[in-house]
């Protein structure tokens, strides 16, 4: 058994190869462009790639430092919790103790317990935060109020102990923005202080309040803290995130603490924490703007309004519903989401593709992307150095063909390009049954032109015959100097006839023209003719060049013979030449 290679034989692949070899050989500069090309492509795919590295890269980045500042805001929620946790330790602490507190504020307390069936009363506190009460009438209907005039001596006390407290801690470090003891006897104390006439409406307020409501006994039997987003109490339009919890004294429900935190501290909070230089934004799980890093929020403006791109409603409501996660949408922009704790409050952060763009490219390692871009310059300086060196080549065997296909005096073809042309023609003309005509003129006394006025003068002769020629025929007609003053046009898809009336217009451009001599003495100007003669071949008659160029060639001489300056395209009679014997040139 004989392989391929003992036998000489090529497999396919083989064969693949050396044709794929011979046609990049034969075409270097299309290889050389190729494969230049493809190693561009390749840079920039490493690029790309590099780029889609670092985009994910800094996505990561953001999304690391979300994490870090939700730590940070979670922090001072935590903060808010244990404050309120250890001021409703100290109000618990107050009810046990509630029987001593009235002799340290007797005098106070029977003056507004004397008072206490007014619409609205006030308890003095020397320079604490003012404390409130209303009467039995103004609590019915109002869900977790009920006034015991027995227990209202003791809740006066706790009210009191407790606006020390409030107005003392008011310097505290922290978010909240006002703190309330709400009790069920109808008392009232805040700070900041909210004014006496504005007790009543506020106390109905805070009694339909979500974060009062959910902290009665029914709804919230264990006691935790809550946290909820709310209209806030000074300014209906605007909404707080609310951290309430109730106060108990043993089993029995006594009030409600309240702390607010306002959708301007949680803003100036969102500015503080650390954040990449991207929009940073804190809103509600109804999607409510609360904060935002880079822009002031105002009031109704929600998450989908100040986003730099549109969102589907229903991707938005993912981040709603997520504890955290990524979104991305058909620009490419990103929103990354995270829940900060119970606190109803979702952080995100937007980063749009240019930020993105423009992350990814600062990302780039500075010695991988200058080598790729000295590489690519090179590549490129290399491919404008081989496309100009081939340019050249190529323009100089452009410069051989011309000189080997035209003739270098009038620019006309040479006969080589008008046998081939002719070729063309005739296979047109057996194929679909049309003829194909030839004229051929000579110079009438040409060599007395040159004898007159010189070679040089003869020569413009020459030159202004050819420029008629171009200028009076078709484009698929093709007029050639077959040598000396002799000179043909080929004319593919023409009878004779048609061919004759060329020929004519040809014969009274000539005449009419005009030549100026050069380098000659005699400043006379030039005017000459030419005779003609024309044939064809038709469909139906067998030929080929020589015997057309032999036809043309005597009704050229029986033009000549004939008297000169005529064309002749049938057959000449005998006696029409039996007077003069010309020869070319004369």
């Amino acid at each position: 058994m004989h392989s391929a290679s003992d036998t000489g034989q090529l497999v396919p692949s083989d064969r693949f190869l050396s044709r794929l070899w011979l046609a990049l050989i034969r075409r270097p500069r299309r290889f050389i462009l190729i494969a230049f090309s493809a190693a561009i492509l390749l840079i920039l795919l490493l690029i790309f790639r590099g780029m889609m590295l670092s985009r994910d890269a800094e996505i990561e980045s953001v999304r690391q430092m979300q994490a870090v500042r939700a730590v940070s805001i979670n922090a001072l929620l935590q903060l808010e919790a244990e404050r309120l946790t250890n001021i409703r330790n100290y109000a618990e602490h107050l009810m046990q103790i509630q029987d001593e507190l009235p002799a340290l504020f007797a005098h106070d307390i029977q003056t507004a317990f004397e008072h206490r069936n007014d619409d609205v009363w006030a308890l003095r506190t020397r320079d604490a935060a003012p404390v409130f009460g209303v009467s039995a009438a103004q609590l019915t209907g109002l869900d977790g109020f009920l006034r015991d005039d027995a227990k209202l001596i003791p809740s006066m006390a706790v009210a009191i102990a407790l606006s020390h407290m409030f107005s003392a801690g008011h310097n505290e470090p922290g978010l909240r923005e006002r703190i309330a003891y709400v009790s069920g006897n109808g008392i009232i104390v805040a700070y900041p202080a909210i004014s006496e006439q504005d007790v009543n409406p506020t106390l109905r307020s805070l009694a339909s309040a979500a974060y009062f409501r959910n902290n009665l006994p029914l709804a919230n039997p264990t006691r935790k803290q809550q946290w909820s987003i709310a209209r806030s109490m000074d300014d209906i339009g605007e909404s707080s995130l609310f951290l309430s919890a109730p106060v108990y004294a043993g089993n029995a429900f006594k009030a409600v603490l309240i702390l607010e935190i306002p959708r301007h501290s949680l803003d100036e909070s969102l500015n503080v924490a650390p954040h990449h230089d991207v929009n940073n934004y804190l809103v509600d799980h109804n999607g409510a703007l609360m904060g935002a890093s880079m822009r002031n929020v105002h009031r109704g403006e929600t998450l989908a309004s100040v986003l730099i791109n549109k969102w589907p409603a229903d991707k938005l409501a993912v981040a709603f519903r997520s504890d955290a996660g990524i979104l991305s949408n058909e620009h490419g922009s990103r929103l990354i989401y995270r829940k900060l704790g119970n606190s109803g409050l979702i952080m995100v952060d937007e980063v749009s593709t240019r930020e993105l763009l423009q992350a990814s490219v600062a990302r780039l390692s500075g010695a991988i992307g200058a080598g790729a871009v000295a590489l690519g310059l090179l590549l490129c300086f290399t491919l404008a150095i081989v496309h100009t060196l081939f340019g050249h080549y190529i323009a100089r065997g452009e410069a051989l063909r011309t000189l080997a296909e035209t003739d270098a005096l009038t620019g006309l073809a040479n006969r080589r390009v008008f046998a081939s042309r002719f070729a063309d023609a005739y296979a047109w003309c057996k194929r679909d049954a049309v003829p194909v005509s030839l004229i051929m003129l000579d110079i009438d006394r040409f060599k007395k032109i040159n004898d007159r006025w010189g070679h040089a003068s003869g020569d413009v002769v020459l030159r202004t015959l050819a420029d008629a020629l171009r200028a009076n025929v078709r484009n698929v007609d093709l007029p050639a100097r077959l040598g000396g003053e002799e000179f043909a046009v080929l004319l593919p898809r023409t009878g004779i006839a048609d061919a004759a009336n060329l020929a004519e217009k040809l014969r009274l451009a000539l005449q009419a023209l005009v030549c100026e001599p050069v380098d000659s003495d005699d400043t006379a100007s030039i005017r000459f003719t030419a005779s003609f003669g024309v044939a064809q071949i038709a469909p139906d008659e067998p030929g080929n060049l020589d015997s057309l160029l032999m036809v043309a060639d005597q009704r050229l001489y029986a033009a000549k013979a004939g008297g000169r300056n005529k064309v002749v395209w049938d057959e000449p009679q005998p006696e029409e030449m039996a007077n003069e014997k010309p020869v070319k040139g004369t």
